[in-house]
């Protein structure tokens, strides 16, 4: 009896796989121990979520957000700044996400594909200390921008996508995300383009 009990543990202990961990983001080698971790679903909307990380961080902690696929989970360590920044480097490193839940270059209805986020990374989300860029790549910054009321479907996939397409770039410069907010255009956004 007590050998089936031992053939019966190894089995067991043999079919479950062990979860491997990813982390993105410059805070990624941070004290791990002050991470609040974050699970985009949880939001109603994208106004409570950037309050939620805007919070954590100014409270001195580091915002980590979960992403959980099978035996794999991915923890993106945001960027966020107490005080409000404005960032508009030519429009380069933002994706408007507008209430369809999908992603789009900055304030445009050019949706952008799962297939394309690794040469928009090399191309749009590559971040260089200097203005040349024959430098090496500092990091890479992705800015997800939407209306305070907008909804958060479709950011947890995008997420998933761009470290998928930074894991397959295999470079050592930093994947970083930083969440702004927007008001709409008061022009309708077909004249924009």
């Amino acid at each position: 009896m007590f050998k089936y009990i031992i053939i019966f543990l190894l089995l067991v202990s043999c079919k479950k796989q062990k979860t491997q961990i990813k982390d993105y983001g410059t805070s990624k080698a941070s004290d791990k121990s002050l991470a609040v971790p974050i699970i985009i679903s949880d939001f109603n909307n994208y106004g409570e979520l950037i309050d939620e990380i805007r919070q954590v961080t100014c409270n001195d902690s580091i915002v980590k957000i979960v992403l959980e696929q099978k035996d794999l989970v991915k923890n993106v360590y945001p960027i966020e700044y107490c005080e409000p920044i404005i960032f508009d480097p030519n429009e380069k490193h933002y994706v408007t996400f507008w209430n369809d839940g999908k992603p789009y270059e900055h304030l445009t209805l050019i949706e952008i594909s799962a297939d394309s986020l690794e040469t928009k990374l090399i191309d749009d989300f590559s971040y260089y200390r200097t203005s040349s860029k024959t430098k090496e790549i500092e990091n890479y910054l992705v800015i997800i921008e939407s209306e305070r009321t907008g909804k958060v479907v479709g950011i947890e996939e995008f997420l998933t996508n761009l470290t998928n397409a930074y894991d397959n770039l295999k470079t050592k410069s930093d994947l970083n995300v930083a969440f702004f907010e927007f008001s709409p255009p008061s022009i309708p956004i077909e004249e924009i383009e």
